[in-house]
């Protein structure tokens, strides 16, 4: 991740970089047949018209576009907002301040069990319980920008699952669960703009386990069966690594596409994992062959408004969809049975908009105001999308029953 420039804080047409499926590795047919624009964008996977939620939440860093949290089954979201932390209650539409008037702007957030932790731009991290959130104790931990952090944790009582639930999964949701391993005592996953990710002890953040990179790290997404990481930063590579309790063994270094990627997730089953790029592409593996399944473009394409800053997959039951969200305005659900059917979600207004582009500050101007949006979440049950704006969060209701039905066409 890099610091924006200085003339960053606005953004236009002009810069709608086009790009090729030659991105793509050379032997991967049918990634090469789905990027070349043959997606089909007439199909409802959720409600369009959402319901809005009055919460505020603040992006405090340009390309780190993560804060807002469904953390378990509970009808409630956290979001950052400025140098706070809040809880809303989906049900009761009030919202509660965990964290207040924190002395440094948050980035990044995670929320499992009885911790919240935040992580800083100058390596703060601030962890707290959330039964008692005044006992927040912060500290200094690496040597840049926490870009990304997530919960790790390994409960003895839940069985080994191939597929996650909202029933056995009630704690989690901000990564998945280490269910292979027999600790019970939460860890903590940090990635650092000085080239780490790094395992913590939680509450005490001593370190587990430190890998190294030639790079920036932005992201990293532990498979739901615990076994697998996928780590992303600023350059074009994909990290992939063995997870074996708190140990973990690089078996392979990938590409996604030409840009610097911010957001990678499982699927439910851990087979597939998806990383979003500042480009405009999210590319989907599939881990049993480490070969590129597809590589789907942003609506807007390119890396000023397309740039995809947020990549989903829907957590539980046969939904089957993977969302992405863009660096302002637009929201991706693309179908995960066949990576051929997507829906397109508007989530700006419709007026007049000044704003210069961030690469090109002298290009013409748009007629439909950009809305930044802030992060990106699916419910525990894949029954809703959650999608934070400045002024607000937006909540899709997915259409299940939709999605648990099959055309004659498509079983075999």
């Amino acid at each position: 991740m890099v610091a924006p420039p200085a003339t960053w804080n606005r953004y236009t047409l002009s810069a709608r970089l086009a790009q090729t499926a030659n991105a793509l590795d050379a032997g991967s047919e049918n990634a090469s047949k789905l990027c070349r624009g043959s997606i089909v964008d007439s199909y409802e996977f959720v409600r369009p018209v959402p319901q809005r939620h009055q919460q505020r939440t603040s992006w405090n860093h340009w390309q780190l576009r993560d804060v807002v949290l469904c953390p378990s089954t509970k009808p409630e979201l956290y979001s950052i907002y400025r140098c706070n932390v809040d809880r809303y209650d989906i049900s009761k539409h009030q919202s509660t301040r965990v964290l207040g008037d924190l002395d440094f702007d948050p980035v990044s957030m995670a929320v499992g069990g009885d911790y919240i932790v935040v992580g800083g731009q100058r390596a703060e991290l601030a962890v707290a319980r959330l039964s008692d959130p005044r006992s927040t104790t912060i500290v200094r931990s690496g040597g840049s920008i926490n870009n990304f952090v997530a919960l790790d944790r390994a409960p003895s009582m839940l069985p080994r699952r191939r597929f996650r639930d909202s029933a056995a999964f009630t704690e989690d949701g901000v990564t998945s669960l280490n269910i292979t391993s027999g600790h019970d005592t939460p860890r903590l996953l940090v990635c650092n703009n000085d080239h780490s990710v790094r395992l913590l002890t939680l509450p005490g953040l001593d370190i587990i386990t430190e890998l190294k990179f030639p790079t920036a790290i932005n992201y990293a997404a532990v498979s739901p069966d615990g076994t697998k990481m996928c780590v992303v930063g600023d350059t074009n590579q994909v990290y992939l690594f063995s997870k074996r309790g708190d140990s973990f063994e690089e078996i392979a270094v990938m590409t996604a596409s030409n840009d610097a990627s911010f957001s990678c997730d499982w699927s439910q089953s851990s087979e597939l994992f998806a990383v979003g790029s500042q480009d405009g592409y999210v590319t989907v593996w599939d881990v049993r062959s480490q070969q590129k399944m597809v590589q789907l473009e942003t609506y807007q394409h390119g890396r000023s408004r397309g740039a995809c800053r947020n990549v989903k997959f829907s957590p539980s039951g046969s939904v089957d969809l993977l969302a992405f969200s863009e660096h302002t305005s637009y929201v991706n659900i693309v179908d995960t049975r066949s990576f051929e059917k997507r829906q397109v979600l508007r989530v700006g207004s419709d007026t007049y908009s000044d704003f210069p582009d961030f690469f090109a500050p002298d290009s013409p101007t748009l007629v439909n105001q950009d809305m930044q949006i802030t992060g990106l979440r699916f419910a525990p049950d894949s029954s809703s999308l959650f999608v934070g704006l400045e002024e607000s969060i937006l909540e899709y209701v997915v259409d299940r029953i939709g999605r648990y039905s099959f055309a004659s066409s498509e079983i075999i």
